[in-house]
């Protein structure tokens, strides 16, 4: 099963190559053409990006008391940005990998998805302050669109969502297992009648261990602020890359320009519907920097390169790191029948 999903994962890269490789090909033309030094900078720090999104994955599992390695949560989290990339559920099957790899070595399921559903509520909460502040900024000069807010609101529902979920589960678990039954009773009915037993038992019995895990949580809060740290420097990075790629290709720029165009642009990655934003984050981006000043030209090109660095940089890191997984995996088949 596991080597079927590893080629069907190979299978979509090779379609992600078909379909973009022109992008690909031009983007390395055009990294020759910026300032040497300001794009080696710009790719360095989209790998202390990833290098920090394990470190933030690391304090979680800490917290949670998982014990996992530095380096091997590096290499999940390039892997699970691949699967992001390369998959139509995007990062839901990111996390899914994640998710699926903590388990299988040994973490009790209901931490397992605590983790992850922690890492979104940490990062999403992180990027809303960034959000908020541009937000308002707008909102003062009278430039927000209807695209703009409705998304807004969108990421702050879903943030708002994980948020009474996980305190749901901590305060409130009994009345959150009561609601949830009454949620199941209903969501069966698509279901197959001999099925219904026993879907419903292992769901029950999830979202039990789910309360026991966030209450288990609230006695070792300790490691929490090392997570808060990790998830505000997700935006200094993603920001910091994005203004490397902009001294690069054009010159200096504004702060406000700088974090307007990257809010923008992340939060139409974040509700958009297609792998990584393809298609959306680069309209709108383009089309906030224009409207702030900077040439259509010139905010085609920065968009085009800073998005091609962090899509290119991790779809080519995660087939290595998915090959290490392969490897490692076979490893751990062939010991088991020895």
């Amino acid at each position: 099963m596991y080597r079927l999903l590893v080629a069907l994962l190979l299978f979509l890269a090779a379609l992600f190559l078909a379909v973009h490789f022109a992008e690909g090909k031009k983007l390395l033309l055009l990294l020759r053409q910026g300032r040497p030094l300001w794009v080696m900078v710009a790719l360095l720090l989209e790998l202390l990006f990833l290098v920090n999104l394990a470190g933030f994955y690391h304090a979680l599992y800490c917290t949670m008391e998982i014990k996992e390695s530095w380096r091997r949560l590096l290499v999940l989290v390039i892997a699970s940005s691949f699967v992001s990339l390369v998959t139509p559920g995007g990062s839901l099957s990111g996390t899914a990998l994640i998710v699926a790899d903590a388990v299988k070595r040994g973490a009790p399921p209901a931490r397992a998805v605590l983790i992850n559903l922690l890492f979104y509520l940490f990062d999403y909460g992180a990027f809303a302050l960034v959000l908020v502040g541009v937000f308002s900024y707008l909102g003062i000069k009278g430039t927000l669109t209807f695209y703009e807010i409705t998304a807004a609101l969108l990421l702050l529902a879903f943030v708002a969502a994980q948020l009474l979920l996980i305190l749901a589960a901590i305060w409130r678990p009994r009345q959150l297992l009561a609601l949830s039954q009454k949620v199941l009773d209903l969501a069966l009915f698509l279901v197959p009648h001999r099925y219904r037993a026993s879907w419903r038992a292992r769901s029950l019995t999830f979202l039990h261990h789910l309360t026991e895990a966030a209450g288990w949580l609230t006695q070792r809060p300790h490691g929490l602020g090392r997570v808060g740290l990790h998830a505000l420097l997700v935006e200094v990075l993603g920001i910091a890359v994005l203004g490397a790629v902009f001294v690069a290709f054009v010159g200096r720029l504004a702060l406000g320009t700088l974090l307007i165009t990257y809010a923008v642009g992340m939060l139409f990655l974040i509700v958009s519907i297609t792998p990584s934003g393809i298609g959306f984050v680069e309209g709108a981006m383009t089309a906030t920097f224009t409207s702030l000043g900077v040439s259509p030209g010139n905010a085609v090109l920065v968009t085009f390169v800073y998005r091609g660095i962090t899509v290119w940089f991790p779809f080519l890191a995660g087939m290595i790191s998915l090959h290490w997984l392969r490897k490692e995996e076979v490893a751990r088949i062939d010991s088991i029948r020895e």
